[in-house]
């Protein structure tokens, strides 16, 4: 799990807000004869009522848009990006060249946001999620030989076992670490290193989280994601407290900590480093370390959020590999279920198990500040950032948190009514497909069209005055802008914008060359004012050539009024 270091409870989080939006705009007419651009001039107008929306194949027409003259003047939201949703080794993604009008204008400047990232937290756990890949065929093919493993006692409190942990923050190798097991439940045993610095968790702190895991964040999870696995026949879920974790961000202070993880290698008993059983991984306090200090406050806080992120991505192990023989979850989706995961901690965890760190005990802010701080900067730079991350990604928070955000809009949209997830999570767990095609399978709609949609709803999603005819072009559970409103007023140094996703704004004449990035691209505002012209748009490669179809490039576009 990837977190901002020591700055997960500066925020807090608003209840979600519902607003009433009022929508008005003129009807639209024909387009004059001899407006926008030449290449355009045999395209179909796009005529859209206020409220209304499209989802375009860019590779047609010649790549163009055209938008019709409005007497009353109009104002449209238009998106340029990539529907692709394969995951390859370097993403799929390619150069663009969007014009309006002569094409010889330049957009606005948007103010700029630049997050802290921290690298090598957010590249091991994309390292894990990418070996997790080459490993579930032999993980696989163990289960199938094996059989299902004969039931044995549940640890008991005292306990004293080794374990195999990553050495580096590359997993190249692994130390033996001793522990003792520190509290045993129906559904978890939790083990603390016999070497974890003094000073630690007290035997009250165990115990509230191996409570909370019981009683709570276990059949969260497994109620939105399905079972583990039992490998080892125990019947428990192992976590291990150990300073190893710790030692994988030697240098943190400042940047960012590994919170913990878990690792498919632990349900692959063929291969080296493997503990052969349900087990995830997590810090320790270690306040008097000067490299990396661990208070045992931020350590408690982060405990849960941990636990439930872990958790579903060992679920997703043993329903896409072990229980039906296909490979792991493609990254991008692994992590925005998990990610997910804490929002359903916040929802659900009672506030008695939180507030480590001072202040009134607010699960919600304590579970979710690192995926809004995560869509925050997303949103600020969407152009910039994957949905759909390549295999070889580094990892990065704004990434985590289009996963997250493409995640919850999907439960909003697919979820039966259910903002917890419910069917869809459990479907897009319970099966063999992966990503892209996993949700279109679940959702019974083409990926390229469900990001197309996602893409209008993260500028539209509450504004003032407008009403969607399509309900998929705006958040169920979530009012972002009353949300990120709130966080710019009480941080405005870390939320410099009210609402980040700032559109270039045309009037007429415009031009950008960028690049488009699988799930992701370039929104535009187009305002027409009253009596102006139609508005005509293209979209090419850099050069001005066609696009081609592999980076499934989609416009689209929704009348604001």
């Amino acid at each position: 799990m990837v977190w901002e270091y020591l700055s997960v409870s500066r925020i807090r989080l608003p209840v979600p807000l519902v607003l009433l939006l009022i929508a008005c705009g003129g009807e639209p007419t024909s387009p004059p004869v001899g407006t926008g651009l030449t290449s355009c001039a045999t395209a179909p107008v796009t005529v859209l009522a206020a409220g209304e929306s499209a989802v375009l194949d860019a590779t047609t027409n010649s790549g163009c848009l055209r938008l019709p003259a409005v007497p009353a003047g109009a104002e449209h939201i238009v998106v340029a990006l990539s529907g692709a949703g394969d995951q390859t080794t370097n993403g799929i993604s390619g150069s663009y060249r969007l014009r309006a009008g002569s094409g010889a204008g330049t957009p606005i400047t948007r103010l700029g946001f630049a997050p802290r990232v921290p690298n090598v937290s957010a590249r091991f756990h994309a390292m894990l999620r990418q070996r997790e890949r080459v490993l579930a065929p032999a993980a696989s093919a163990a289960r199938f030989l094996s059989g299902p493993a004969p039931l044995v006692a549940p640890p008991a409190v005292g306990d004293v076992r080794s374990f195999s942990v990553c050495s580096t923050d590359q997993c190249t190798g692994f130390v033996t670490v001793g522990a003792k097991a520190r509290y045993v439940g129906s559904k978890g045993a939790i083990y603390v290193d016999t070497l974890a610095p003094a000073g630690g968790y007290t035997q009250a702190d165990i115990d509230s989280v191996g409570q909370l895991f019981d009683g709570f964040l276990y059949p969260i999870d497994t109620t939105a994601f399905g079972r583990e696995s039992d490998l080892d026949g125990n019947g428990v879920v192992v976590v291990l407290l150990t300073p190893a974790v710790n030692r994988l961000t030697p240098n943190c202070n400042g940047s960012s900590v590994i919170l913990g993880y878990f690792f498919g290698a632990d349900l692959t008993p063929t291969v080296a480093g493997s503990n052969d059983g349900e087990i995830f991984y997590s810090i320790v306090p270690d306040p008097s370390n000067t490299s990396c200090t661990i208070p045992t406050s931020f350590a408690k806080q982060v405990l849960a959020p941990t636990f439930i992120h872990e958790f579903q991505h060992m679920i997703s192990f043993n329903q896409h590999v072990l229980l039906r023989g296909g490979d792991a979850e493609d990254t991008w989706l692994n992590e925005g279920l998990s990610h997910f995961a804490e929002e359903l901690g916040g929802r659900q965890v009672p506030n008695q198990f939180c507030g480590a760190i001072g202040g009134t005990p607010d699960c919600f802010s304590e579970f979710l500040s690192g995926d809004v701080t995560n869509a925050y900067a997303y949103l600020s730079d969407v152009e910039s950032n994957f949905l759909v991350e390549p295999g070889n990604s580094s990892g990065t928070l704004p990434e985590r948190g289009a996963n997250w955000l493409f995640v919850r809009w999907l439960a909003d949209q697919f979820g039966g009514g259910d903002s917890l997830g419910g069917p869809l999570t459990r479907a897009l767990d319970a099966t063999r497909a992966l990503g892209a095609a996993n949700v279109a399978a679940v959702t019974g709609q083409p990926f390229a069209t469900l990001a197309s949609e996602w893409q209008l709803a993260n500028y539209l999603d509450g504004l003032p005055g407008f009403t969607p005819k399509n309900p998929h072009l705006q958040y169920r559970s979530w009012n972002f802008r009353s949300t990120f409103g709130s966080l710019h007023t009480q941080d405005p140094t870390d939320f410099p914008q009210a609402y980040p996703l700032t559109p270039d704004t045309t009037l007429g004449s415009y031009l950008r060359v960028g690049t488009l990035r699988g799930g992701s691209g370039r929104h535009l505002r187009v305002i027409q004012t009253p009596n102006a012209p139609a508005t005509d748009l293209q979209l090419t490669d850099s050069a001005g050539a066609a696009l081609t179809p592999t980076a499934a490039p989609r416009w689209a576009v929704a009348r604001i009024r």
